[in-house]
């Protein structure tokens, strides 16, 4: 069961200052929830619990900013979200040396990596296509992982101009990927579930 929102408050400045058994209860009390919703990104248990393993690492390495958290939940999902696109990009651009134990049992794997760049080199293509603050805003809460909040800070945009760019280079981006050939659906399918 996870603390109310008082205790949690508590658990996470003591977690802010280095407190290991703190962490440990951090650590009993969300690793389902954070697990079942990477495992829902990723749809591979073993990757699921590899990268649920890598978030709590994360927070731990940076455990001084949990004292500003203010809503733990949604805070952790977006550092899992940034953790499974980090992964995926690592994936795509072959810079993870090994795919998941269900891929590898294919024979296409070097069509499948090949894939995977080219798709990624499509989602690239897609993002130069849009106007130059779109594209801005788009990179910086897709690719770099800002909250709209920072990139309200960063660019000087309204929260609402912030949202409405990111939306519209999603759009732009579906639009992109399925109109092109080959296996973008698959991948359209994946991003939309990552960034939607």
């Amino acid at each position: 069961m996870r603390p109310d929102a008082t205790a949690e408050r508590i658990l996470l400045l003591k977690v802010s200052r280095g407190e290991a058994r703190a962490f440990r209860e951090m650590v009993d009390h969300y690793w389902w929830p954070v697990y079942y919703n990477v495992l829902t990104l990723t749809k591979n248990t073993v990757t699921a619990e590899e990268l649920t393993q890598d978030i709590f690492l994360k927070l731990w390495e940076k455990r001084e900013q949990l004292a500003e958290v203010r809503d733990f939940m949604s805070f952790v999902f977006v550092v899992g979200r940034n953790q499974v696109l980090s992964a995926m990009k690592k994936k795509i651009l072959g810079t993870e040396p090994h795919l998941p134990e269900d891929l590898a049992e294919t024979n296409n794997l070097p069509e499948l990596s090949l894939e995977y760049r080219e798709t990624w080199r499509a989602v690239l293509k897609a993002i130069d296509s849009m106007p130059a603050r779109q594209q801005q805003v788009f990179r910086m809460s897709r690719i770099e992982g800002m909250s709209n909040n920072e990139i309200v800070e960063r660019t000087g945009l309204s929260l609402s101009a912030v949202k409405w760019h990111i939306v519209a280079g999603l759009n732009t981006l579906r639009i992109f990927l399925a109109s092109q050939e080959g296996g973008y659906i698959f991948f359209l399918i994946a991003i939309t579930s990552l960034f939607g």
